[in-house]
């Protein structure tokens, strides 16, 4: 696969090389980490020259698909198969023909929005599909330095309404065809004809630091400085927080900025993961995803303790609610099963719990270290 660094050429430079690319591959998928520029520079690829823009929904760092005019029409008229709909007719089953465009359209969403297996599979399954009409798609990766990735995340939903509508009015102007329905900061309003773009709605998840209250730099700070704040957070304000750390045989070190949710229940794990870090679909047994630093990654992050009622109290099965619901959820414990990553959460009176019952301890121990002023407000009885 063709690796190309979008942060050592312009923006002008990319189009020209990646319009190149798509002259002669009929077929051109854009993969890499969140904040490549796979978004961006796809959509500034969007001309007359191509019919279909497609990419996976449910997460970022879903790879882009492009797919050029003549051959979309080629792939409408080739039938893939004649498909059995879940409904009879008069005369018996009734069958609908699945053009291989819808196919790989199906492919699209399906591996990554339903399956979650990834960027190789999709390459793969595509492949299969195409090669018997002499395509092969051509698959270049997208990538920037650890840095400038952080710096595109953190700054991405400054421009994303503006991307989503420079989009629709390509469509419109040269007939293409896309499924997507919205990028991290802005979504299109009505998704039927393809019109309007609005923000996020306030309670919606939008996976940029629109989702935070704050952000507190962390460059100065220990894990210790760094759990002493969340926990004045929890008492003084009762808003969620958080932080990443990786974990090695050197020690915790700190890679993220302490976050502030807008409330108790801000969600903000996830969002810390994508912004800081950036995650790519890669199925292995019960992990969906993986990451590219080196150590063990943690999420620390406060208690929020009306998301574990509402989680409890969601599922009909169980009692009612007599005794003290668990300090990690069971969403921490698929997350940390699902990312490989280990999952720690902190009450207001300093208890923890982490997915990992040695990172228990050790994380008991460094709260019990820190020295609280006396005149420090609301530390839940820590001092």
């Amino acid at each position: 696969m063709h690796i190309l660094d979008t942060s050592s050429h312009t923006k002008e430079e990319l189009v020209r090389f990646l319009s190149k690319e798509l002259d002669n591959n009929p077929i051109l998928m854009l993969t890499g980490p969140q904040g490549g520029g796979k978004t961006t520079l796809a959509i500034k690829l969007l001309s007359e020259n191509v019919g279909a823009y497609f990419e996976g929904r449910g997460r970022a760092a879903q790879p882009v698909v492009l797919i050029r005019k003549d051959l979309v029409e080629k792939m409408k008229g080739e039938l893939y198969e004649k498909r059995r709909l879940p409904i009879d007719g008069d005369d018996g089953p009734v069958y609908a023909d699945v053009s291989v465009y819808d196919q790989i359209r199906l492919l699209v969403e399906n591996i990554f929005d339903v399956m979650e297996l990834g960027e190789p599979e999709l390459i793969k399954q595509i492949t299969i599909l195409t090669q018997k009409m002499g395509v092969v798609p051509k698959a270049i990766e997208l990538v920037a330095s650890d840095e400038e990735l952080v710096k595109r995340r953190l700054a991405r939903h400054l421009d994303a309404k503006e991307r989503l509508s420079t989009l629709i009015e390509k469509e419109k102007q040269y007939g293409i065809e896309s499924n997507l329905w919205g990028i991290q900061g802005a979504k299109i309003t009505d998704i039927i004809n393809r019109e309007g773009v609005t923000d996020y709605d306030e309670d919606q998840i939008s996976r940029t630091v629109k989702d935070f209250d704050r952000i507190i730099p962390t460059k100065d700070m220990t894990l210790s400085d760094c759990l002493k704040k969340m926990i004045e957070i929890s008492n003084n304000e009762n808003n969620e927080s958080g932080f990443l750390v990786e974990n090695s045989d050197e020690g915790d070190k700190i890679i993220s900025d302490l976050v502030v949710g807008k409330g108790a229940n801000s969600l903000i794990g996830v969002t810390l993961l994508e912004i800081y870090v950036g995650f790519r679909q890669n199925r292995s047994l019960y992990r969906a995803y993986k990451h590219a630093k080196e150590g063990r990654l943690e999420v620390i992050h406060s208690y929020t303790p009306q998301l574990q009622e509402l989680e409890y109290n969601a599922n009909p099965w169980n009692p009612p609610l007599t005794m003290e619901i668990p300090i990690l959820s069971t969403a921490d414990i698929a997350a940390s099963e699902r990312f490989d990553i280990l999952v720690s959460v902190i009450k207001p009176d300093g208890s923890v719990k982490s997915s990992s019952k040695k990172r228990t301890e050790e994380l008991e121990e460094i709260i019990e270290g820190i020295v609280w002023e006396e005149d420090s407000p609301n530390t839940g009885g820590l001092i």
